[in-house]
């Protein structure tokens, strides 16, 4: 794009209402003319995918001073680093802040450590752009120190403890264990703790490995220390009952002891409890002891034992952090004991307990209790906020959430349209390479001052980026600002989506949060898990729900948006029907799969739906729901206004009606009381991941999702 050329933006007409377009969006444009890169570019990624780097080279020339010259000749050199390192080296140095020289940065390094080319592979480590060091990379480091003289003593004790983690090490890690080895670093007491990780780790067949690798350097013992620490894991209660009876337990037997304890408290707290009244300071230090206890309370809390909330209560302060006083809360929330919820919420640090999910369970422990004007006034106090828990304090105060009438605002992007990591950005797109597109953006985004940033969202906007405009707006702070709706939460694909809606009985608003939480309207991604596309189904999902719904799609390419929404509403439809219509567990079994609902569902009562939702095991699933559920009625308020324009009516006044959270938030009954489809039947042909895997986290983790943790 000439310096002096605008970009021709499609403005779409942001004549607002409440903060929304009063347009319907299609589905993702393409880029604009003005972006469409030169023949050159277009051509040298040709070339590059031929191999004829001949021709690319040409290509990087024709482009002359552009931030395509500069991205195809990375390409260029990632393709020659093999046979050129040198220049490598030199695009590195000249150009440092480019965000994929750390790609570059990466082979090089790779390439120099295969050529023996150490004192280089050193002299580019302190070299920017920083990288991460994995382990394989750790290693080729220490190697190239090793090579030059230069690897010390704290170097060793790194690499030792390296070793000993108990998991198997990449072959870059050769050299580095050959010279622990020469210089008599891998003792017995080395050997030991190596297999003591991996027994921990569950991973007993790279043990027996450990075992006899030991054994062909003379180290003594290891079989006999490998059986006992393998017995502990297997039989804990074996374990403790036999070093009961030593007298004078040495520190090894302790740690034994501690661990085996730790196992048993995993697979049976109620009998990890019973036992540590008994157990001697000798048998087990009160550091160890206390470990315990916070291993068991905590597991208890995750399997709803009645005890959980007593045994987190009265762990002490040294072992109480985040996780142990939030499971308080929750063990007495899934009772209902809202004394108990009051005083687990004393216990909350005062930032935790000012955010907006605690002040909720505040001000409902506050009404269950007596204290109205109190409950009043913290959900009054949440209604800012247009989520999860301010559309629940609407709904408990009985009056309808205060949408703000505030117009999106028309930002100027001609202060950022020229910077050349933005044109980049946005060629990159047009060109087709969209995941480097993707990362130019964000870096252009950050490297902009504060000032110009908002021109930057806007331009993703005007190019309808749903995804970079929706990291951009939440990286302005501006996430929950209804003005910024329309962009948060577009409506791409609405045909398909609308239909695909009335087909399965379900409405479009929860397609699309859905959607929006899975993938941000990736229509290309995928997760680490294997799901895919815009509803991120799983391959085996979307078969089953193909043959169960009797959609008839001859071909599932699960990256096509109109089949992955058909097979996504589809699946979510069977899921709602499976759960009687009760939105919580249709959601988290979307997340989780069936079989996990199928565990958290309450075992002799029900459950109000909001505490049900709250007491989720898994953090991502419980956040996940949260999410889906807060984003539906966002863009149920957004539907309704768009409705109104296409019958030239005035949109609905704002607080005519309530939000209608709970009317979504039913009591969950008991596992035995589910009236729809026969569960077990259905997980036994359902794909037990279901749509598992979003992945939104891969493409944002800071943003949009959070990392799922699995209860032990």
């Amino acid at each position: 794009m000439p310096a002096n050329t605008r970009i021709g933006s499609r403005w779409i007409g942001l004549a607002l209402s409440f903060g929304l377009m009063q347009g319907v969006l299609a589905a993702e444009a393409p880029p604009a003319p003005a972006w469409m890169p030169p023949p050159a570019f277009t051509e040298g990624l040709t070339a590059l995918a031929a191999a004829d780097v001949t021709t690319a080279s040409a290509d990087v020339q024709a482009l002359g001073e552009s931030p395509l010259a500069t991205y195809l000749q990375f390409r260029v050199l990632m393709a020659t680093a093999s046979s050129d390192p040198a220049a490598a080296v030199a695009f590195i140095q000249n150009n440092p802040d480019f965000i994929f020289s750390t790609n570059l940065k990466a082979r090089t390094l790779s390439v120099l450590a295969a050529q023996n080319r150490w004192a280089d592979y050193l002299a580019l480590t302190s070299q920017a752009p920083s990288l991460k060091n994995p382990p394989a990379r750790q290693c080729q480091y220490w190697q190239a120190e090793i090579e030059t003289q230069a690897f010390g003593e704290s170097d060793a004790a790194d690499a030792l403890a390296l070793w000993q983690q108990g998991r198997a090490l990449p072959k870059s890690c050769d050299a580095v264990v050959h010279w622990l080895e020469t210089h008599d670093r891998l003792d017995r007491a080395a050997y030991q703790a190596r297999l003591r990780g991996a027994v921990m780790d569950g991973n007993l067949s790279f043990a027996e490995l450990v075992v006899r690798q030991g054994t062909r350097a003379k180290i003594p013992g290891l079989a006999a220390y490998l059986r006992r620490w393998r017995d502990a894991r297997v039989d804990p209660s074996g374990t403790i009952a036999t070093l009961k009876t030593i007298k004078k337990p040495t520190a090894e037997d302790q740690a034994l002891m501690t661990q085996a304890l730790i196992w048993l408290a995993r697979a049976d707290p109620q009998a990890a409890a019973e036992l540590l009244p008994v157990l001697s300071v000798r048998q087990l230090p009160a550091e160890s002891r206390d470990r315990v206890a916070q291993t068991l309370a905590l597991k208890a809390a995750y399997t709803r034992m009645p005890q959980a909330y007593a045994w987190l209560m009265a762990l002490p302060e040294a072992v109480q952090n985040h996780e142990t006083r939030t499971w308080a809360v929750r063990a007495a929330l899934r009772t209902e004991d809202w004394r108990g919820v009051r005083q687990a919420l004393y216990r909350l640090s005062v930032d935790t307990a000012a955010q907006p999910e605690w002040q909720y369970w505040r001000a409902r422990a506050d009404e269950a209790l007596g204290d109205k004007s109190g409950a009043e006034a913290r959900w009054q106090a949440l209604l800012i906020v247009p989520d999860y828990y301010g559309f629940l304090a609407a709904d408990r105060l009985g009056v309808p959430f205060p949408w703000r009438s505030l117009p999106h605002p028309q930002i100027a992007t001609d202060t950022v349209v020229n910077n050349p990591a933005v044109q980049l950005a946005f060629y990159l797109r047009s060109a087709g390479q969209i995941d480097d597109a993707r990362r130019a953006y964000l870096a252009a985004f950050e490297a902009l001052p504060p000032a110009q940033q908002p021109a930057l969202a806007q331009l993703a906007i005007d190019e309808q980026w749903y995804d970079r405009a929706s990291i951009a707006i939440a990286r302005l702070g501006k996430q929950d600002d209804p003005a910024w709706f329309t962009w948060r939460y577009p409506m791409p694909w609405r045909d398909a989506v609308e239909a695909q809606a009335k087909a399965q009985g379900l409405t479009p608003d929860w397609l699309y949060a859905v959607m929006r939480r899975e993938s941000l309207f990736m229509s290309d991604v995928g997760s680490g898990a294997g799901a895919q596309g815009l509803m991120q189904l799983m391959p085996a999902t979307a078969r089953w729900i193909n043959h169960k719904a009797n959609l008839g799609l001859d071909a599932i390419d699960l990256h096509d948006p109109a089949t992955n929404i058909t097979l996504g509403a589809a699946y979510l439809a069977h899921l709602n029907m499976l759960y009687d219509g009760q939105m919580p567990l249709a959601v988290a079994a979307y997340n989780a799969g069936p079989g996990r609902v199928k565990q958290w569902r309450p075992e002799d009562r029900s459950l109000p739906g909001d505490v049900w939702v709250d007491t989720i095991v898994f953090d991502e699933t419980r956040n996940y729901v949260r999410a889906v559920m807060g984003a539906r009625l966002i863009y149920q308020w957004r539907s309704s206004i768009l409705e109104a324009q296409s019958k030239k009516v005035d949109p609905p006044p704002v607080g005519e009606k309530p939000p209608a959270l709970l009317a979504w938030l039913t009591p969950v009954t008991p596992s035995g009381g589910q009236p729809a489809v026969d569960l077990a039947s259905t997980t036994a042909t359902t794909p037990a991941g279901a749509a598992a895997g979003s992945a939104a986290s891969a493409a944002t983790p800071s943003l949009e999702s959070v990392a799922q943790t699995r209860r032990p």
